[in-house]
């Protein structure tokens, strides 16, 4: 009798111990944990580097603020945004993505090789403890450098936010003209175009925050996005106009007008909020987890 229940007891214990494991799982990849080491592939470089999961977030951070230098709940919330976009990108990847590595160097994660400042690595090491989530997982934060005054509407993460501290910031209107040649070359790819270039684009719809949603060229829609990318522009706030023999483009803000402001962060950082009052204003429909 005692042996039949040892038999039974350490059957049972076996069960336990595989419950046990298999919620440790579910607990583990219910919770995104960020790995130690990573991988990024430097397309100028031709290379791939492997380094540390923070060095990796410094050097992002450095990289999206260009170096200046923000108050230091400002670059906490760059850090934690930019940690829980990394952290999206890892839980997306599919394939031999990146030439193989983790991430890839560019406008997502902008990393720059080198030594960080000491409050940017002070930032970072804040940052990890915060997670943005959606049902349980990372959500892909996104940030601009100057809002057009007001953030698109992204559902259902991030809803417009009204930004009067971006008006007039350093660097909020650009303009930059192009010859005819040039617009023509880049744009046009087939087909016969109007010997009137005052004709070439028409019937711009904007979203109430400025952003072009959609412009004619020559009878075919291009989006601001891909007119930014097109010809450099800062900024997909961008309106057209044609004088001199000329199209003139004007921008408001700069980069895709969604999400963080980096410099509304550094505004309302310099006024008293915290990180993460920072983040629950731009990322109001995500959950903000502490570790």
């Amino acid at each position: 009798m005692p042996k039949k229940m040892t038999i039974v007891s350490g059957a049972a214990l076996l069960l336990l111990t595989a419950i046990v494991a298999v919620l440790l799982s579910v607990t583990a990849n219910g919770r995104a944990s960020a790995p130690s080491r990573v991988s990024v592939y430097l397309p100028e470089r031709g290379e791939i580097l492997t380094m540390s999961y923070s060095r990796f977030l410094a050097g992002c951070v450095t990289g999206l603020t260009n170096g200046e230098i923000l108050a230091d709940e400002a670059l906490t919330a760059i850090a934690a945004a930019e940690h829980s976009r990394a952290m999206y990108a890892l839980s997306v990847k599919k394939g031999f993505e990146n030439m193989g590595a983790d991430f890839t160097v560019g406008a997502d994660f902008p990393f720059t090789d080198g030594d960080n400042d000491e409050r940017v690595t002070n930032a970072v090491r804040a940052a990890e403890k915060l997670l943005l989530t959606l049902d349980g997982e990372p959500i892909y934060a996104q940030m601009c450098g100057i809002s057009s005054g007001r953030t698109d509407d992204c559902p259902p993460v991030s809803p417009s936010v009204a930004l009067p501290c971006d008006i007039g910031a350093e660097g909020f209107e650009s303009r930059t003209a192009f010859t005819t040649e040039e617009v023509r070359r880049t744009l046009h790819k087939s087909g016969t175009i109007s010997p009137d270039c005052s004709e070439w684009f028409a019937n711009a719809v904007c979203a109430d925050t400025g952003t072009l949603l959609y412009i004619e060229f020559n009878g075919e829609r291009i989006t601001g996005a891909a007119l930014k990318q097109a010809f450099g522009l800062r900024s997909v706030a961008v309106t057209v106009e044609y004088t001199e023999d000329k199209f003139r483009f004007t921008c408001l803000g700069l980069g895709e007008n969604k999400g963080m402001s980096i410099n509304a962060a550094d505004f309302m950082a310099k006024n008293g909020s915290t990180a993460e009052e920072i983040l629950r204003t731009f990322y109001s429909g995500a959950e903000l987890e502490k570790h």
